[in-house]
């Protein structure tokens, strides 16, 4: 059974499965696929990616349709300058999403009209998380990152890159960016490791997870609508299971 993850977030959907689980597969129908979505997997070397990429697009329109009780292969889905998943003008239906994947997990958030952004991220035993770290933090970043003892760096690491992401989705600026961006990286990193508010009109939420044996980090990233504020705007939500 393809279930929601629970959230504390107003009116978002979140999923995350594993793109090998039959019963997910089960939803992972590639007659969905728009022709675009068929070449562009074509184009990926490794059969592993070529199998990965058609189940995670097959299985984002399986989950939009269902939201927005539409077909899945009647969507109209594009891609923004800076990679954002949106759907495209002509589109009837319309809601805000945003995907993720790891390895072969697979991440999505729904949300009807606000703007959201998903990062799904897996602990790797084989990294040197400082040499990772090194390539996307400034010094002082990188001061913080070492004040926690060793074995606990990657997993902070992986908040911080996670909230991030997910930050650089919903607003849709600097998903292709280096950590920089376009983001107040002082924010995202006072959110994740200082436990300050979020900024000003944003929520969101971080819950660890054991998926087909993968620790996993979700970062879930929403903006408050302006005109009519969820009761989460007046005490902003912050998890970090």
């Amino acid at each position: 059974m393809l279930e929601p993850v629970p959230t504390s977030l107003s009116g978002v959907q979140l999923w995350c499965c594993d793109l090998d689980d039959p019963h997910v597969l089960a939803h992972c129908d590639e007659s969905f696929l728009a022709p675009d979505e068929l070449q562009r997997a074509e184009r990926l070397r490794s059969k592993r990616n070529r199998q990965l990429f058609r189940r995670r697009r097959a299985l984002r329109r399986f989950l939009l349709g269902r939201f927005l009780k539409t077909p899945p292969q009647k969507l109209s889905i594009e891609e923004t300058k800076s990679g954002k998943p949106q759907f495209t003008a002509s589109s009837p239906v319309r809601c805000a999403f945003s995907p993720s994947h790891a390895e072969n997990l697979f991440a999505m958030a729904i949300a009807p009209e606000t703007e959201v952004g998903v990062d799904v991220e897996v602990m790797r035993p084989e990294w040197n998380v400082q040499l990772v770290a090194a390539m996307c933090l400034d010094s002082s970043q990188l001061r913080q990152l070492e004040s926690f003892p060793a074995k606990e760096r990657q997993k902070q690491f992986l908040r911080f890159w996670s909230l991030r992401e997910a930050f650089a989705k919903a607003t849709g600026d600097g998903i292709a960016q280096p950590a920089a961006g376009h983001i107040s990286t002082t924010h995202v990193w006072d959110c994740a490791f200082n436990a300050k508010p979020p900024p000003q009109g944003w929520n969101w939420i971080q819950q660890w997870h054991l998926i087909d044996k993968h620790e996993s980090v979700i970062c879930v990233v929403q903006k408050i609508p302006a005109a009519s504020p969820s009761p989460s705007a007046k005490a902003p939500v912050r998890r970090a299971d």
